[in-house]
């Protein structure tokens, strides 16, 4: 439903009480949305939530969008039984004004477990002597992964595993040419300072990122 006025948190987690095993709390003022299948949690504020509906999804299992507020944009966040949808982030809020960049088409929405599961397949893939794609191919994949991750951190997730593996690819790379120069941005480098912490203390003689699975 859409909302008029203040929300106040307890419309909200009784929206959310119509899907099975998402877990919430309130923390400082916050609504925690966590989803243990993803292994991650959505902080949402709830004066930044604009409606709360039902919705269909492909598995038919229930299901509840909330609409976003995000300066002038309204994002749409997707919580589901085990798993949470969002929009990419455009990939020219991401680059430098006037570089040039290459990328594949991208989906209106993602899930998490998607992303999770193709910026990690490229992770694991990376060492690969049989991997076959051109430095432009692979610059934008890696510039498309960053539009995932962007988007879920707009939508108040926290994805320090699979920017684990992005970070790890990215630097197994080494920094391919047509790879667009992208803007400074603090919230991606505290999600980089997690990364190098959870590594610190989940430190493994692997070479591949020990923060994931």
């Amino acid at each position: 439903m859409p909302y008029n006025g203040r929300v106040q948190v307890y419309e909200l987690t009784e929206a959310l009480s119509e899907v099975p095993g998402v877990e919430v709390t309130i923390k400082r003022g916050l609504l925690w949305v966590h989803i243990p299948a993803i292994g991650d949690t959505a902080q949402l504020a709830p004066d930044e939530v604009l409606a709360a509906e039902s919705v269909f999804v492909p598995t038919r299992e229930p299901a509840v969008q909330f609409d976003l507020k995000r300066g002038r944009e309204v994002l749409p966040l997707i919580v589901t039984v085990d798993d949470m949808v969002f929009t990419p982030a455009y990939a020219d809020d991401l680059v430098e004004k006037g570089a040039y960049r290459r990328i594949p088409a991208m989906p209106n929405l993602i899930s998490y477990s998607e992303m999770h599961r193709d910026v990690r397949a490229l992770g694991k893939a990376i060492d690969d002597p049989a991997l076959d794609l051109d430095p432009e191919t692979l610059a934008a994949t890696l510039l498309a992964h960053r539009c995932f991750l962007a988007g879920a951190m707009r939508v108040g997730l926290w994805p320090v595993r699979v920017a684990a593996w992005w970070e790890y690819a990215n630097a197994r790379v080494g920094g391919p040419a047509g790879l667009a120069p992208l803007r400074s941005d603090p919230d991606w480098d505290d999600l980089m300072a997690d990364v190098a912490e959870a590594r610190r203390q989940t430190a493994s003689p692997s070479q591949s990122p020990s923060v994931h699975r």
